[in-house]
């Protein structure tokens, strides 16, 4: 508390976390709010609460009536000034940082009568969540949230700092903007001067803080609300916050490095701290996912080629598809057992993402019994172990699991979902590191190849790479699709922290991805007209990344929903169930913006 500058004219002279042994003698006047009353018969005490912590207060010199005291209800706000006792050597509390001494109350007044409340934040019986969400201000009340709070309000300043330090300039950009392609539906603000027109709320400041690269800024970032209509999982929220960073003339080794910098200041690393740099092909083929959890390793083969004419037909259907993929993975009997019932309910594993079932097999002294086992010969046995061998895992005894289909993506996210799986039910994941990865090379477009169309893997102002540019330029799309880009993500414990890319500086290029993604001319122009426009006037090489501090304070806080780090979330249905939003504006609202509902 020393370290926090204070101001005379406050209520009170103390936190009621704060007093200790050293401020015995003194008279201090706390105010907080009444967190227990105890009534002993001759003995009267109330924990008093505030955000800093607890404080016994005693009644024994108490000139007034302690039968007041009966009037005080759990939860109300409370004003007291008395003197700082040594609690008995047998009334010591050592689970309170106040827990050896307490205040002899000499005057209280109550400031706010609170009426029974729905829950106690600080009950023994923790409230469900949907009532939490709508009395949010009461579980706002609990040391848990109030410490997230905290710990976000100082992972704010270590961003700002770190940015500061490094010569960045902070820029705040429109909220009211124009729709942009980012990946999801964009909110829509109806415009009352501008009748039939809208703002679109911005999914992130792309064009914007490109601009400012431009206009000659240099170092650009923000923290900023950004905006995203789109389905919700249990980190994603429709308004979120990201830390946004762009800068000018920079190369790869420099935004790997600007990275390094943020995380190791935001998480208060070692300075020798460094991410380890993965390859988008890497990562897919060992672990199925762009994001791994890399604190436990059941790295993955992709073994499509060993069952190609194998007698097992489902496997050599998906081998030979132009698409298909089989992967295995390898899980030793060192790492614990297996019984047939968690085998079967592996398919309910992978449902959820396209999967049709898991294909397996059991090795035991090198022979192989269960599953598939009787279309494995020992040169396919041999095989498979060889792969697995080179991917790390041990020999030994153990189950080879697989999961294949005529589409690579099914496959990678069936066997990321197996390996999470297992690493849950393994417990393979020990103690509170920080697993860091610098993801990088990854595609400039996903390809459909039943429609042979593509769309921007990250967004359409990402730079292909250099090397691909011959490609680039093809008239094959399915060619095209294998074009990479300067893209890159920072991963950390199975959660993508954050991601960027060097933009795209040249018009033709910027052109020719419009063209590619299916715009018109005519769309491209009254789209991003401006942004096009700016582009023909020098501009410099530029780059750019963004965290969202949202999941970053989601690691620093060790919890894995997304809900406690803000401070008045939405449910998973987009919902605040605190002010009944989203609702219905009343008429004279539509009638002046000049829309109408459509009645379903």
């Amino acid at each position: 508390m020393s370290s926090v500058k204070t101001l005379p004219g406050s209520m009170r002279t103390h936190h009621c976390g704060e007093l200790r042994e050293s401020d015995i003698g003194k008279t201090v006047t706390l105010c907080g709010w009444m967190n227990k009353y105890r009534n002993l018969g001759s003995l009267h005490f109330i924990d008093l609460r505030d955000k800093y912590g607890v404080t016994q207060l005693g009644f024994e010199s108490f000139k007034g009536d302690v039968n007041d005291l009966r009037a005080f209800s759990l939860e109300s706000v409370l004003t007291v000034t008395g003197k700082v006792i040594a609690r008995p050597d047998s009334a010591k509390n050592a689970k309170m940082d106040t827990g050896v001494v307490e205040v002899q109350v000499e005057s209280i007044k109550m400031l706010s009568h609170a009426e029974e409340v729905p829950f106690l934040p600080h009950g023994a019986v923790p409230a469900t969540e949907d009532l939490r969400l709508r009395y949010r201000y009461l579980d706002l009340r609990s040391k848990k949230l109030q410490d997230i709070l905290t710990l976000r309000s100082n992972t704010t300043r270590a961003a700002r700092l770190a940015l500061y330090e490094l010569g960045f300039n902070e820029v705040e950009t429109p909220i009211l903007y124009k729709t942009t392609p980012e990946g999801a539906r964009d909110y829509i603000v109806p415009s009352r001067v501008h009748p039939g027109k809208v703002y679109a709320l911005p999914q992130s400041p792309q064009t914007l803080k490109q601009l400012l690269m431009i206009a000659n800024t240099d170092k650009y970032f923000q923290i900023c609300r950004c905006f995203r209509d789109e389905d919700l999982r249990a980190d994603r929220q429709p308004e979120f916050t990201q830390i946004d960073i762009e800068v000018s003339f920079p190369t790869l080794e420099y935004m790997k490095n600007l990275a390094t910098h943020m995380m190791k200041n935001i998480f208060a690393l070692p300075e020798n701290f460094t991410m380890k740099g993965v390859s988008y092909d890497e990562v897919m083929r060992d672990y199925g996912s762009d994001k791994p959890d890399v604190r436990f390793g059941m790295k993955q083969m992709v073994v499509t080629d060993l069952f190609k004419g194998s007698a097992f037909t489902t496997f050599a259907e998906v081998a030979t598809a132009q698409y298909g993929m089989v992967k295995a993975m390898f899980v030793p009997a060192t790492m614990g057992t297996l019984a047939r019932k968690d085998i079967d309910a592996l398919v309910e594993v992978v449902k959820p993402y396209g999967g049709k079932g898991v294909a397996w097999f059991k090795v035991e002294n090198n022979a192989v019994t269960g599953g598939i086992s009787k279309f494995v010969d020992p040169t396919l046995l041999n095989a498979l172990v060889e792969r697995a061998t080179v991917a790390g895992n041990e020999r030994g005894d153990g189950w080879f699991f697989f999961t294949a289909d005529k589409n690579f993506n099914v496959a990678h996210d069936c066997a990321d979902a197996l390996r999470r799986h297992f690493g849950k039910t393994f417990n393979l994941v020990k103690g509170d590191e920080y697993a860091f990865l610098w993801v990088y090379d990854f595609p400039l477009f996903d390809y459909d190849a039943e429609s042979n169309t593509l769309a921007a893997k990250h967004h359409p102002f990402t730079r292909p790479k250099d090397e691909d540019m011959e490609l680039y330029y093809s008239n094959d799309k399915s060619k095209i699709a294998n074009v990479k880009a300067y893209a890159y993500d920072i991963v950390c414990n199975g959660y993508e922290l954050g991601g960027g890319s060097m933009r795209i500086f040249d018009n033709k290029q910027q052109s020719r991805m419009f063209e590619l993604l299916g715009f018109t001319p005519e769309d491209a122009q009254h789209q991003f007209g401006f942004f096009i426009e700016a582009l023909k006037y020098g501009t410099p090489p530029h780059a750019g990344m963004a965290f969202g501090m949202d999941r970053i304070v989601m690691q620093l806080a060790r919890t894995d929903s997304i809900r406690d780090v803000i401070a008045f979330p939405k449910t998973a249905s987009a919902t605040d169930l605190m002010a009944s939003s989203p609702s219905k504006p009343n008429p004279a609202q539509t009638k002046e913006l000049g829309f109408k509902w459509l009645e379903e």
